[in-house]
């Protein structure tokens, strides 16, 4: 068999030995470039990283680079795919509403002369509205419900204390077996409207217009100007929507020599009664007298009802003062806690404020100081409507697409215009940075809270929000992600507007920390660091307090909810600590205003977490702060008899919350015979508190609640109770309502 001799690459020479083979240099590695040039790519030739690459010197060529980096990798070219299925998808979203647009614009029937209202509601929310086309419009439906100003009931969304309020009193029907009146938890002033606030000033109403004292003769000029001096120190620098150079000079004209009064104007008597309601704890008056005539939370009635009939008789030729009178009305009426008129006031501004076009960039032609007043008058109004709709939880009625106006400007030169005497503290912060962060605080809190409750909605529209707790997750988690940008404004904030804190505590924050109140800083400084801390705290509780849940869920678990309810209880005991200390320590918190009600807001908060969670390693800081919330409504119970009033109801729930804590360490099953509870002393058609004054334990007769066993009575089913006490039903034991 033949062999093969195997292959070799050099020829054995004679004699044995191998040639010597020549050794060759190394040739250089050719070093790679990221991207050859646009000549090189073309003709597929080497390049290089010089610019010009050393192949165009040779050929005479242009070396550029106009092209873009193409995918490399397999990662790479699979992101590539991704973005550009994703950008597909968004050019056939914008053609799909281009066409239901096309299709949605409504035109006239030859049979008909009406519009169907229906298609023009589809129209206009197609036309404004980027969610894709025929997708529902998910609503968090929120309740109809009398309180303790009005027989009438209102609506309140989910975002409203009156609606978190209602879900107390639902909880704790269903736990004590009781039915209650809404309005039973909610504080009661003396006086329920301001036409007539006692039987005794009926005759008093048709007194002439001059006669515009509260319950004592008409104010001198001396004693008008003690109470504007109060508008210039607490007023004027949270809403700087008047100029003060013109006001002094428009409030001395409206004197006449030798005269006792001066001359009507609707603006100076809207003031005066706002800074009565404000300094009304600075009067001597006769305290004996504990009838509606000395409310104080509207005192000042009488001036608030001159000037609102002067502005009626200028309707129809209104002016920016008209607008002004407004604005100050809104802030009266909240403060007096009268919710619905203080809406209907703001929607009236709004009109007005459209039909002098103050809703549009100011002409250049003015000067820089009008034209930023007009600014500030507009985005007072924007920003006012977006926290009274989130604080009742209705729609707005203005859209960012529907003004021009620019956001206004805080530098020295607008803050010290026409004779300013406020002026500044430092660089950064003037008299007017509070409104310019206040607004830009109101739009975050807007921002996430239209990011956050078409969830609710979404999730509500299956079924009881409360009763599906995944759901009630995957809206946690909306919220989470959405949070952020509100603690975001906190970073932008120039640090002259912050409170210091002790021991190294953090402003803006929950760790409890007790404030520097800093005694060289000017007072409107000083209150405005305070407030804007305060509204911070009362944003974010309200953004999460939809997360307290009165249903147990043992089997799911709900981090991310929990974690927003304990958000929520932090922040309502951050803004009590906070109210309590400056209450106790300085004058800056003397006098009436919003901050009670937000103040009372922060306490349903924290004794709604209480309730929901009776027994809870957050709770002794809980009770500690709601205590101090009593503490604080007591200091002004003594001239306002709502604050009173909040204290009352505040004790009677944090009993309720100590029985249902001790029935769940004995396991005692919790009852009560509604036939014996017992009603305060007080009457129970008068008070409608005999409910939560009922602490005992006796065993219902199961028959008595048998009328209701066709309505269902879960946790969190968010109904109006009036209608199931009828006070003309002589048999109805519990004919709560009655006034």
């Amino acid at each position: 068999m033949p062999t093969f001799a195997p292959h070799s690459p050099a020829r054995v020479m004679d004699g044995g030995s191998l040639p010597e083979t020549p050794t060759l240099p190394l040739k250089p590695t050719r070093k790679q470039v990221s991207r050859a040039c646009d000549w090189c790519r073309a003709k597929r030739i080497k390049c290089d990283n010089g610019r010009p690459c050393r192949a165009c010197l040779q050929k005479g060529a242009d070396c550029t680079h106009k092209g873009t980096d193409e995918p490399r990798t397999l990662p790479q070219a699979l992101r590539e795919i991704e973005k550009l299925q994703r950008r597909v998808k968004d050019l056939e979203f914008e053609l799909e509403g281009y066409r239901s647009q096309r299709v949605s614009i409504p035109t006239p029937a030859p049979t008909s002369s009406k519009s169907s209202p229906d298609s023009w509601r589809r129209t206009g929310q197609d036309s404004s509205s980027s969610s894709p086309p025929d997708s529902p419009n998910y609503q968090w439906e929120g309740i109809q419900v009398a309180t303790a100003r009005s027989d009438q009931t209102s609506y309140y969304g989910p975002s409203s204390g009156v609606y978190f309020v209602s879900r107390i009193g639902s909880y704790l029907s269903t736990m004590f077996g009781v039915l209650c009146a809404d309005r039973s938890i909610q504080p009661r002033g003396a006086s329920r409207n301001l036409a007539i606030a006692s039987a005794n000033e009926s005759s008093e109403r048709d007194s002439d217009a001059a006669n515009a004292g509260d319950g004592f003769s008409p104010m001198n000029r001396t004693q008008e100007e003690y109470f504007l001096n109060l508008f210039w120190e607490w007023s004027h620098c949270f809403l700087p929507v008047v100029d003060e150079t013109w006001l002094r000079s428009h409030y001395a004209s409206l004197w006449e020599t030798g005269s006792a009064y001066r001359k009507n104007s609707p603006l100076v008597d809207i003031i005066l009664a706002l800074c009565l309601q404000h300094g009304y704890t600075f009067m001597a008056r006769d305290t004996s007298n504990a009838s509606g005539q000395n409310d104080a939370t509207i005192a000042g009635r009488w001036y608030y009802r001159r000037s609102q009939s002067l502005l009626t008789a200028d309707l129809e030729s209104p002016t920016i003062i008209s607008v002004q009178c407004h604005i100050f009305t809104v802030i009266y009426l909240c403060a007096a806690s009268f919710a619905n008129m203080c809406h209907v006031v703001l929607a009236q501004a709004i009109r007005t404020a459209h039909i002098l076009g103050l809703h549009l960039e100011p002409s250049s032609d003015l000067p820089r100081g009008e034209r930023e007043l007009r600014k500030r008058i507009w985005w007072v109004l924007y920003t006012s409507e977006l926290k009274s709709a989130a604080k009742l939880g209705r729609p707005t009625m203005i859209q960012p697409s529907q003004f021009t106006v620019s956001f206004p400007s805080d530098d020295i030169e607008v803050a010290s215009y026409n004779g300013a005497t406020l002026g500044s503290y430092d660089l950064d912060v003037t008299w007017l940075t509070y409104t310019i962060q206040h607004e830009k605080l109101v739009l975050s809190m807007h921002e996430v809270a239209e990011a956050t409750y078409p969830k609710f909605g979404e999730v509500s529209s299956h079924g009881s929000l409360y009763q599906d707790p995944r759901g009630l997750e995957s809206c946690a988690e909306v919220l989470a992600s959405n949070l952020p940008s509100l603690r975001a404004w906190i970073a932008q904030l120039p640090p002259g507007m912050k409170t210091l804190r002790r021991n190294g505590g953090e402003p803006f924050s929950t760790d409890r920390s007790p404030l520097v109140i800093e005694d060289l800083a000017p007072v409107w400084l000083q209150r405005q660091r305070v407030c804007l801390e305060l509204m911070y705290h009362t944003f974010t509780l309200n953004l999460c307090r939809p997360f307290i849940s009165f249903t147990s869920h043992a089997t799911t678990y709900a981090p991310i909810s929990e974690r927003h309810a304990m958000t929520a209880v932090n922040h309502a005991i951050a803004y009590t600590l906070i109210t309590h200390q400056v209450t106790m320590e300085t004058d800056l918190f003397s006098g009436w205003s919003e901050y009670f009600m937000w103040q009372w807001n922060a306490a349903i908060t924290i004794i709604g977490f209480i309730l929901a969670n009776p027994i809870h390693p957050s709770n002794p800081k809980a009770r500690q702060a709601l205590e101090l919330a009593i503490a604080i409504f007591d200091g002004y119970g003594a001239n306002f008899p709502v604050a009173a009033s909040a204290a009352k109801i505040m004790r009677a729930l944090l009993g309720k919350a100590d029985l249902l804590a001790e029935r769940l360490r004995t396991g005692v099953a919790m009852s009560c015979d509604a036939n014996k509870c017992l009603d305060d002393g007080q009457g129970g058609g008068e008070d409608e508190m005999g409910w939560l004054d009922s602490s005992s334990g006796q065993q219902m007769d199961p028959n008595y609640f048998s009328q209701f066993m066709d309505w269902a009575l879960s946790v969190d089913s968010f109904n109006s109770f009036e209608k199931f006490f009828d006070a003309s039903n002589p048999a109805d034991p519990w004919a709560f309502g009655q006034q």
